[in-house]
């Protein structure tokens, strides 16, 4: 009965959302369509996160739950939802190599968000994919063929077909995973285990992306148990210490199941929001050894009993782990002392898209 009403409750939600109008877009003769949410108007040089849906979903119905949308106005980036096509079962669905079709979906989601940075000035060093089981394994799949394109992935409850699994990208990116330890439909330690889905688990996977970014440092941690009576806990576990800066982040829900959590399931991490919070970093370079340097004489930012910027600009703190611990949207010549212990990555984004980063003291 419970299930029944929040599924009834998401569908009134892609109702609602669905009455702005889908966009069309023609890949090799086929009009693919997706969602599109943005400020107005689009900074120049904002990030584009695409958002897949799972099997047998649509991006009506991510785009509600996930709040990506809402997020994507309030930050300043694009967030776009595509629509999959349907398999030869008629199931809505992602082709991450997983030979349940002949669709090209590696070749549509290139081209979209080629299109869409060309359009609308946006920034092809900060575009990303993530998504939720299906649409995880299609990140999954975009991170080992395009990785040019695509520079960071997430995945919620996905893991990656047979196909992927031990690819060999030209590119390593940046990539966090967020799974439950009691997910009975993409096993934790199984992947779905039939057909070319894959039986990888994802300690397995992780082994794999952390031996290809050459990791060399493990920090664990778990994190505030928010919701008492969902009966589960986080642990977030950092792969770190690369030469080129790469870093895993992966979220274990244990006693989680195939959830986005936060939207339901587990509410002791918000997926979305971590989701983006590395993205952010990533596109910030908080994952590069970045040495603090003298400020440029056309300094945005600098640190003076505090941070103090020239230009109006939308400022955030993040901590060791690359999540935002503090923001706040600065007037040229404001002074602010924000309170958190920990200061790691200072990234300012004025109102031309400009960004400076600077290392924490």
């Amino acid at each position: 009965m419970i299930v029944r009403l929040f599924f009834s409750i998401l569908l009134c939600f892609s109702l609602l959302f669905s009455a702005n109008a889908q966009l069309t877009f023609d890949h090799n003769g086929t009009e693919r369509t997706y969602f599109m949410d943005a400020p107005d108007p689009i900074p120049p040089g904002a990030p584009l996160v695409f958002v897949l849906h799972g099997y047998g979903s649509s991006a009506g119905l991510i785009r509600a739950y996930s709040n990506w949308g809402n997020l994507a106005i309030s930050e300043g980036f694009v967030a776009v939802f595509p629509q999959g096509t349907e398999d030869g079962g008629g199931t809505p669905h992602w082709n991450a190599n997983l030979g349940i079709s002949t669709t090209d979906d590696h070749g549509f989601l290139v081209a979209l968000a080629q299109h869409l940075q060309g359009s609308n000035a946006l920034s092809p060093e900060c575009t990303y994919s993530c998504g939720m089981s299906n649409g995880g394994y299609m990140s999954y799949s975009l991170a080992c063929q395009e990785p040019g394109v695509f520079r960071a992935i997430g995945s919620v409850t996905g893991a990656m077909s047979g196909s992927d699994f031990g690819c060999i990208p030209s590119e390593v990116v940046p990539i966090v995973h967020l799974h439950g330890t009691s997910d009975n439909t993409v096993s934790y330690d199984n992947g779905v285990g039939f057909g070319n889905w894959g039986n990888a688990g994802v300690p397995e996977i992780i082994e794999h992306w952390t031996g290809l970014m050459g990791t060399t440092t493990l920090e664990e941690s778990t994190l505030p148990n928010a919701e008492l009576v969902d009966d589960t806990s986080v642990d977030f576990l950092r792969y770190a210490g690369t030469a080129g800066g790469q870093e895993f982040h992966h979220y274990r829900v244990n006693g989680g199941g195939h959830d986005w959590f936060g939207a339901w399931g587990s509410q002791d991490v918000n997926s979305t929001q971590v989701m983006w919070d590395f993205f952010s970093a990533q596109c910030s370079g908080a994952f590069t050894d970045i040495e603090e340097s003298t400020a440029p004489e056309s300094w945005l930012v600098r640190q003076d009993n505090g941070f103090v910027v020239r230009r109006n600009a939308q400022v955030h703190i993040f901590d060791v782990s690359g999540r935002v611990v503090a923001s706040k949207r600065m007037t040229s010549g404001e002074l602010w002392n924000p309170a958190v212990q920990q200061i790691h990555i200072v990234q300012a984004r004025d109102e031309s898209g400009e960004v400076q980063v600077l290392k924490g003291h």
